[in-house]
């Protein structure tokens, strides 16, 4: 496999893809608004995490639209590749991702 994982400077773990993120242009996607959308930019985790994100459809480049947030820190609906999702909180804030301007129509 080419590249691998990168370790994020800051955190443990691993990423998603095998380059550093670029300074103050990925969030969380637990900062997003429901109705939001979003496009991955790496996920942070341990292998496991990773792949299972991976297998999810959550690899980066692809759009995320945040359907629904919990209260009180709870699941997240999220939208990936057509498909709703729910994703716990701690798993949410591993995802990051740049937020994108929607342009409506008028």
């Amino acid at each position: 496999m080419k590249g691998g994982y990168f370790i994020h400077p800051k955190r443990r773990g691993h990423q998603s893809n095998s380059d550093p993120p670029a300074e103050g242009k990925a969030v969380p996607l637990v900062s997003l608004r429901e109705g939001e959308v979003g496009v991955v930019a790496y996920t942070v985790g341990g292998r496991g995490l990773v792949r299972r994100l991976a297998e999810m459809g959550l690899t980066p480049g692809v759009k995320v639209k945040v359907l629904r947030k919990g209260i009180f820190r709870g699941p997240f609906q999220i939208e990936v590749r057509g498909v709703a999702l729910a994703l716990g909180h701690g798993v949410a804030s591993r995802v990051f991702v740049r937020p994108l301007r929607l342009k409506h129509d008028g």
